[in-house]
């Protein structure tokens, strides 16, 4: 069986296809669009003509994508760029009208389940501090044990914090500065409900933290590794302060697409490892998009995955 799963997210619209087989999922396509919603919003919290046609153009694309394979389910859905604009409802029903797609918006405690639901099906977990950080929002798990504890979603992101604090492609030291603080405020209200210490690792998901991955696999020359410690990512904001060619050379080699987000991104995680006094991360292949498929074939009696 062949199932597809569309992640409207804040910076990228995402189709993946999945094959089942065995009681789990494997990927088979992944097909990717740098829609950059995030930089459609006005400063009213409206969604923009022009972002609207972008997000329609771009599924109506993938729905020629999806016609063109024998699929037996395809599950839109959307994040950050549309539950956190007024015109929600305006946007949905312009892709439905000329996609055909029925998008479901998660909220952002759905997304940081299902965060954690997909990891889990990748990625010994036992206790920790899960985070995703997305192109508009944050989602932070606290389990131990392996059972979630606390899932909280927070209003900021790599591209979102970009936007709002970077004039130029990569930040200054001061719109670093700036971007941390506004990382720390937003933490702070979750270190209030998470006991500093408790969770001695990160289990990171998503696209940022794949692409930090990535990176400083490849400034240590090494590959297949999914962990590390979380002193890298201070490492990796002092050298983009103090000279970003070396890392610049190689954030355009790996993650182009990532260019301008990384750092915002890298800057949350560090953020979220020094609140909560984290010193190692793993990062985990599986996130959001697996997490909401797994739990949709299960609710169909398709799979049995393992209980978040």
């Amino acid at each position: 069986m062949l199932y597809g799963v569309i992640d409207i997210g804040s910076n990228t619209i995402r189709l993946m296809i999945y094959r089942v087989d065995n009681g789990a999922i494997h990927p088979v396509l992944n097909n990717k669009f740098a829609a950059g919603l995030a930089g459609y919003i006005t400063a009213k919290g409206k969604m923009s003509k022009e972002g609207i046609r972008k997000a329609v153009e771009v599924l109506t694309e993938l729905r020629t994508v999806t016609e063109q394979i024998t699929l037996d389910g395809v599950f839109p859905f959307g994040t950050a760029a549309l539950r956190n604009i007024t015109n929600t409802q305006e946007v949905l029903d312009a892709i439905r009208a000329e996609s055909g797609f029925a998008v479901r918006v998660l909220s952002g405690e759905e997304e940081a389940e299902f965060d954690y639901y997909g990891a889990l099906q990748s990625t010994p977990l036992d206790g920790g501090l899960l985070v995703d950080v997305g192109g508009g929002s944050t989602e932070l798990v606290y389990f131990t044990k392996r059972k979630a504890v606390l899932g909280v979603s927070l209003p900021i992101g790599s591209l979102t914090l970009y936007n709002r604090f970077v004039d130029g492609i990569l930040p200054s030291r001061g719109e670093v500065r700036k971007i941390e603080a506004e990382a720390a405020a937003q933490i702070e209200a979750a270190r209030l409900r998470i006991r500093s210490g408790a969770a001695k690792q990160i289990v990171a998901v998503g696209g940022t933290a794949r692409a930090a991955l990535k990176l400083r696999n490849s400034l240590e020359g090494k590959s297949g590794n999914s962990a590390y410690e979380t002193s890298f990512y201070g490492d990796f904001l002092s050298q983009m302060e103090m000279g970003p060619e070396k890392l610049t050379g190689r954030i355009l080699k790996i993650a182009p697409e990532r260019i301008h987000t990384i750092t915002p991104g890298v800057a949350v995680l560090h953020t979220v490892a020094k609140t909560f006094g984290c010193r190692t991360v793993v990062t985990s292949p599986y996130g959001v998009r697996e997490g909401y498929l797994y739990y949709l074939l299960k609710e169909r009696g398709i799979l049995h995955g393992k209980q978040p």
